[in-house]
């Protein structure tokens, strides 16, 4: 099987590409993970998950207070006073949320990563078919105009009519027309890979990038459970769950703890008749409660929380079924075109090399006319064509389930 792809890759004359930036699609995936944008902005967001975690247990701001004046006599006392008020939700609920928050960041930066190596693979191995296509229509050109070259002599000489020499000048234009076309889709591609990598410059593969790729066994839908976006659409019902909790926690009273430290001028001590100086201060403590008095508020938010995460386990459930369905597709997808890859492989190929020689060889030797040679031709050329574009599709059937397999 690989030996027939190489035989077909050394026929084919690919346009000579620089050798100097040519890179494998290990080397592309690696530079995409390092320089993309979106791959960046994901990793900040971890960060700014990790220091938001920090303010799990985030106290409102401590109350010192001074008391001065006659608040106890004609003598003029001073009271200090420290109060602190510690929200019911900084017990645990609030640092729930934020450890959540963390891991989501982490499977949404590992979704986009996957995302990122499925449009790698599925760019890459997509120019790799076009550069080989491109290799194909070469042949194809060349074929043509050496048909041409004999038309114009056999109708220069008399022994062929004019629409014998214009039909083949038509059909090498037609084939230039698709080289063109065929390079301006290069050129995309080229381009799209570069956006990929964030790089300055169109990136180079090797000339034999297009191989068909392994697959070991067709897996089944427990490998969506390493899918990383199945992963992150799970870890929102955890989130929404913590946030839920965090509501109900903010529905419950405020603490409020506090110290004070005053004096009391000129008060008599009624056990021993002391008199209470301004070197006597007198402290103590309080404890209380805040509570909410209007609670429809709190009562909106909780709610909302609750709807909030029968959503995320809704669109969990949603997101599971759709992978499992697109899963199927795929390995029916895979299926159809590994059967027709066997057929190309084992008969249609070793036919149009057979095909094009005879008919070469017929034609030369006044064997069969114009019209059964191009016939002949373009039979065989649809062969190769045809086998290019199954091997394009059965490789890219393979890098989709790959990517929602979770590319490991």
């Amino acid at each position: 099987m690989k030996t027939i792809i190489i035989i077909i890759l050394a026929c084919f004359s690919f346009r000579t590409f620089a050798q100097s930036g040519k890179i494998t699609i290990d080397q592309a995936i690696e530079i995409a993970l390092k320089n993309n944008a979106g791959i960046r902005s994901a990793r900040y967001e971890v960060d700014l998950q990790k220091e938001l975690k920090k303010t799990s247990i985030d106290l409102p701001k401590t109350n010192i207070s001074l008391l001065y004046g006659q608040y106890n006599s004609f003598v003029n006392d001073n009271n200090f006073t420290v109060t602190q008020v510690i929200p019911f939700s900084a017990l645990g609920s609030q640092g729930a949320l934020n450890r959540s928050l963390v891991v989501s960041s982490e499977l949404k930066k590992a979704s986009t990563e996957n995302e990122l190596i499925y449009q790698v693979r599925q760019t890459y191995f997509q120019l790799a078919y076009l550069q080989t296509r491109h290799g194909l229509l070469i042949q194809q050109d060349s074929i043509y105009e050496g048909f041409l070259k004999a038309a114009s002599a056999r109708y220069k000489s008399g022994e062929a009519y004019l629409l014998e020499e214009t039909t083949a000048e038509t059909q090498r234009n037609e084939v230039r027309n698709q080289l063109r076309l065929n390079e301006s889709s290069i050129t995309i591609m080229r381009t799209q890979l570069k956006t990929l990598l964030n790089s300055n410059v169109l990136p180079e593969i090797p000339q034999t990038s297009l191989s068909q790729l392994s697959f070991p066994e067709m897996p089944d839908t427990t490998v969506l459970l390493a899918n990383p976006s199945l992963a992150y659409m799970r870890q929102q019902v955890d989130v929404a769950q913590n946030r839920k909790r965090l509501e109900n926690a903010r529905f419950a009273p405020d603490l409020i703890v506090g110290y004070f430290n005053q004096t009391l001028i000129d008060v008599v001590n009624t056990e021993n008749g002391a008199v209470a100086n301004r070197g006597n201060r007198f402290t103590g403590f309080q404890v209380g409660l805040a509570v909410p008095l209007w609670f429809l508020p709190h009562q909106g938010r909780a709610k909302a929380a609750a709807f909030n995460q029968k959503a995320a386990q809704s669109n969990y459930q949603y997101y599971q079924i759709t992978l499992q369905g697109q899963l199927q597709q795929a390995e029916q997808q895979f299926t159809k075109n590994i059967n027709s890859l066997a057929y190309y492989q084992t008969s249609a190929l070793p036919n149009a090399d057979l095909i094009i020689r005879q008919a070469q060889i017929a034609f030369r030797q006044g064997q069969i006319g114009y019209t059964e040679y191009l016939l002949s031709v373009k039979n065989a050329m649809n062969l190769r064509e045809g086998y290019l574009q199954t091997l394009n599709e059965y490789n890219q059937s393979i890098i989709y389930i790959e990517y929602l397999s979770g590319n490991k």
